[in-house]
């Protein structure tokens, strides 16, 4: 497929160029003239963009990672459809056999891909060693202090876990992040009441990430930076964030965006079910959660994940944090790609996935190509 006559971002600037995609992979960008037969795509007056990574998300269009494999293999087919080209399905709080069911669900895909579907990076752990003090929407009965032996009886029969979201700051934890650091797990701090001390003292043991920032942790204090401050902060730690406009105003989206740029923040889903459907009511880890305005929230009024597509979280950076589009765009991409060491995807390249969005000039999603 030889898409034509877009502004491709390619090695982090906009250029006039055409790019193929042959093999589901990309194949060469520039000044390219069709081969005979080839199907040919005009993208003229519309930016080309690389396909997201999303590496914190729950559920789409009415599936639920939770529910097995059946569940992960609907979202993968389609989130691709929403200019997706790969994910990291995310667990909550359960018990560890309803836990490990999930994560052996997300193995399998990981073993089986699907054929058109945005590919699984893995599973991302967002439970259970979490605070109850900010429990957010995890249920707190099944909330337990951080251990090696939690972790291997839940993770038992399977490779998946690519990340773990903990609370830094309980008992147990730092020897459990030095642990996954050796077993290449990416941890991140949230559901956390951490001090701004405790969140350096866990990147000194091998923390990377914060968990969808100032949402479900301490908060920030002029005088008590807490778990965002230390985030933005320390130039080891990459932030996600959820750019809905919902759990964060646009000002915050600014304010984090300015101190971290593009290659400090992953721009994340941490959409439920609901995902791409009516507002409604819906469940998430068994509660029942009520979307009214795109804003998904438990019955007491918590915010319960979101409904935001990967594409409208790179338009609201743009148009309503005022962040320039050469700085979100890794944002989306390259940056969550990099922050989880995923080799092949958030670039148009040579060798990466072949898998390009289409947005025009008011940062509409137009629609997502592949071969």
């Amino acid at each position: 497929m030889l898409i034509h006559g877009g502004t491709a971002f390619i090695g982090g600037t906009f250029t006039r160029a055409d790019v193929r995609i042959s093999g589901g992979r990309i194949a060469e960008t520039g000044a390219l003239s069709p081969m005979p037969g080839e199907e040919t795509r005009d993208a003229s007056g519309l930016f080309v963009l690389p396909g997201f990574v999303d590496i914190h998300i729950h559920g789409f269009g009415g599936y639920d990672c939770m529910r097995g494999e059946d569940d992960v293999r609907a979202m993968s087919r389609e989130l691709i459809e929403t200019g997706v080209a790969a994910f990291v399905p995310t667990t909550m709080s359960a018990g560890e056999d309803e836990t490990r069911a999930a994560l052996l669900g997300i193995q399998a895909v990981c073993d089986r891909p699907e054929a058109c579907g945005a590919r699984v990076l893995g599973a991302h752990m967002e439970a259970p060693f979490l605070s109850p003090k900010h429990i957010g929407a995890q249920r707190g009965e099944c909330l337990q202090l951080p251990s090696v032996a939690a972790y291997m009886r839940m993770t038992a029969g399977v490779n998946c876990v690519r990340m773990m979201t903990l609370a830094p700051e309980l008992p147990g934890a730092l020897e459990l992040i030095k642990e996954l650091k050796r077993r290449g797990v990416v941890t991140c701090a949230a559901h956390s009441d951490a001090t701004a001390e405790d969140v350096h003292a866990a990147a000194d043991a091998g923390l990377t990430q914060i968990t969808h920032i100032f949402n479900a942790q301490t908060p920030l204090h002029h005088r008590a930076p807490g778990v965002p401050g230390a985030g933005l902060a320390d130039e080891r730690i990459t932030v996600q964030m959820i750019a809905d406009c919902i759990h964060l105003h646009p000002d915050v989206l600014r304010i984090a965006a300015l101190c971290k740029g593009a290659t400090g923040v992953a721009l994340i889903s941490d959409s439920m079910e609901a995902a791409g459907l009516p507002d409604g009511q819906y469940a998430l880890g068994g509660q029942a959660v009520f979307v009214s305005g795109g804003a998904a929230r438990l019955a007491g009024g918590v915010l319960a994940g979101s409904t935001l597509k990967m594409h409208e979280a790179v338009r609201n950076m743009i148009t309503r944090a005022g962040i320039a589009p050469e700085i979100v765009i890794p944002m989306a991409t390259s940056t969550p790609a990099r922050s989880i060491g995923a080799v092949g995807y958030g670039e148009i390249a040579p060798g990466y996935a072949g898998v390009v969005v289409m947005m025009d000039a008011g940062w509409n999603f137009v629609g997502a190509l592949r071969e």
